[in-house]
């Protein structure tokens, strides 16, 4: 027992130490007992340094040594006069060091000893001696039992100690294996979910994509049997357009709910804007549902694309209104919230700030807690075949996202549904000053077109060449800035892929400008994403085009960045 043997080591120690005194004291006095005292102390000493080296029968020697010592050494007056008391020295020590067998057995060999050496002459004889002996040795043995007792006690609590902390640590395994496996089946059912929405969402692009393939194959065919016939291709190259818009605005639609698209930001003011959109929507409301407004008073200006915001201001009344009854009512409001009263908000935003709420509410049928769990997930809708897509609130949700806001909706069957959008405030509400393009005067205005596409860069090239543009055409960035430093007269205004082998969009843009700050920019891309490469501040009054765009719109938004018109002077 490692208590027992700590215990015995100290005993050891302190009897060395003690034993040691003693021989010195008695040989000061001349006492006759001086070398048993030195006797027993080396006997101590050696023996405490065995025992402290790990040698187990030290103990026992150290007993047997020093009753041997007992019955060799003692000297009148313990002789014959004082015995008991020699006797019961090796007993103490083996009640400190051994076990009951060893203080009974240097009990009877020290008494048979001293009684033999005393020629049979010793007190230890007389009967009283014997009873107060066996009385002493029974104390001892006693004694060292409820030492035994106590020191077994000890070390089952300990073991006992020992096994809850095993079966503790065993639990806690077990509780973070058991985590573990709770969270790899979290992290899979997840996966799941994330699949079956990626599942839904590649069906429904698919479903209507399809669709708008179809009606645009079937428009070309159509156009090329009515040009061989003689007739105007006119309204089957209209329908293949509009198809192309309608893809178009769905692709916009995916990227808005993604958070991908790129966003012209400015401030605007929350309330002018609701006021604007509502007399449109009071057009294609009709007479069978009323809608009203309750317009914050003071400013809200937020930093927004205002397209953007009335596409959501749009879904949500529009989704309030195919939700209401004939004569049901729908109610924007405009206020100001802070921060503290939501939840949400709170976690995300600093504290104290402001936000500016536009509320969405009607006295419609209201939703389910299962169609509230899905409400903003792309193609999700409770509406009938044909009746919607199912991308409205996820574009909804998705702008807002982008514009770092929120989107709460509270709703109970029967009662009604609140659609709740909150933005940040912005400072003040900038002022957009007009734009005009500029007359060309001198020579044509010449264009640089970057794309690795071919077929876009021969189409934007043509739909420029037929406004009016002396255009140059590259392959790739290389090329074009090749092309850029070689061309004379200058190039006026560069139109650019951003995704493109060698040299990207965004690189080249920063090497034209450094040869020629003046130059116009026009980005081009289907991954509105690549724009984040862009430094704040950097390309000031460049333009950016979602793919696809129409030639119209290329052609506007080239015509918008030309140079000042007295360059175009100095070089005709």
């Amino acid at each position: 027992m490692v208590v027992q043997r700590s215990l015995a080591q100290q005993f050891l120690a302190l009897q060395a130490a003690l034993t040691s005194a003693l021989a010195v004291w008695l040989a000061v006095e001349q006492d006759p007992h001086t070398w048993a005292a030195v006797g027993a102390a080396l006997v101590y000493v050696v023996c405490w340094r065995a025992f402290k080296g790990g040698w187990e029968p030290a103990r026992q020697v150290a007993v047997g040594m020093l009753t041997l010592l007992l019955v060799v050494s003692t000297r009148e007056p313990h002789l014959t006069e004082r015995p008991a008391l020699a006797v019961m020295m090796p007993s103490v020590v083996a009640l400190m060091l051994t076990s009951e067998r060893w203080i009974v057995a240097s009990a009877v060999v020290g008494w048979l000893g001293l009684v033999v050496r005393s020629g049979f002459r010793s007190p230890l004889l007389h009967p009283l001696e014997l009873s107060v002996l066996g009385m002493a040795v029974t104390g001892l043995v006693l004694a060292r039992r409820a030492m035994d007792a106590a020191v077994r006690r000890l070390a089952g609590q300990a073991e006992s100690a020992e096994r809850a902390r095993q079966q503790a640590e065993a639990a806690a395994r077990e509780a973070i294996a058991e985590r573990d496996r709770a969270g790899k089946l979290e992290a899979q059912v997840l996966h799941m979910q994330r699949l079956e929405g990626v599942g839904r969402l590649a069906g429904g692009i698919a479903h209507d994509f399809n669709n708008l393939l179809t009606v645009i194959s079937a428009s070309v065919s159509m156009a090329e049997r009515a040009a061989e016939q003689g007739e105007s291709p006119a309204v089957d190259l209209q329908e293949a357009q509009h198809a192309v818009g309608r893809a178009s605005e769905l692709t916009q639609q995916l990227l808005a709910f993604a958070r991908r698209q790129v966003l012209r930001k400015r401030s605007v003011e929350l309330s002018e804007l609701v006021s604007g959109v509502e007399r449109m929507l009071r057009r294609v409301m009709g007479a069978s549902v009323e809608l009203a407004t309750d317009l914050c008073r003071e400013p809200l200006p937020v930093h927004a694309d205002a397209g953007q915001l009335e596409q959501v201001i749009v879904n949500l009344v529009l989704n309030a209104r195919d939700a209401v009854q004939r004569g049901g009512r729908i109610v924007i409001t405009t206020r100001r919230e802070a921060s503290a009263d939501h939840a949400a908000l709170e976690l995300q935003a600093a504290s104290g700030m402001e936000y500016a709420c536009v509320e969405v509410r009607d006295d419609g049928a209201g939703m389910s807690a299962e169609v509230k769990e899905r409400l903003f997930e792309p193609f999700f809708t409770t509406k009938a075949p044909g009746k919607g897509t199912g991308l409205g609130l996820a574009t909804s949700f998705g702008i807002v996202r982008q514009h770092e806001g929120m989107i709460e909706v509270e709703s109970e069957v029967g009662v009604g549904s609140t659609m709740r959008v909150l933005l940040p405030l912005a400072s003040a509400v900038e002022s957009v000053p007009a734009t005009s393009g500029v007359q060309i005067a001198g020579r044509r205005p010449r264009v640089l077109v970057v794309e690795d596409e071919p077929q876009i860069r021969a189409i934007a090239a043509r739909a420029l060449t037929n406004a009016g543009f002396e255009v140059v055409q590259a392959a790739n960035g290389a090329l074009g800035l090749a092309s850029f430093k070689s061309e004379q007269p200058a190039i006026d205004v560069m139109v650019t892929d951003v995704i493109m082998p060698e040299l990207t969009g965004l690189d080249l843009a920063r090497a034209v400008r450094q040869l020629d700050p003046r130059v116009g920019l026009v980005f081009m891309s289907g991954y509105p994403e690549a724009m984040h490469g862009m430094r704040a501040g950097e390309f000031q009054g460049a333009a950016f085009l979602n793919k696809p765009f129409s030639p119209q719109l290329l052609v506007a938004a080239v015509r918008e960045r030309l140079p000042n018109v007295s360059r175009l002077q100095e070089q005709a």
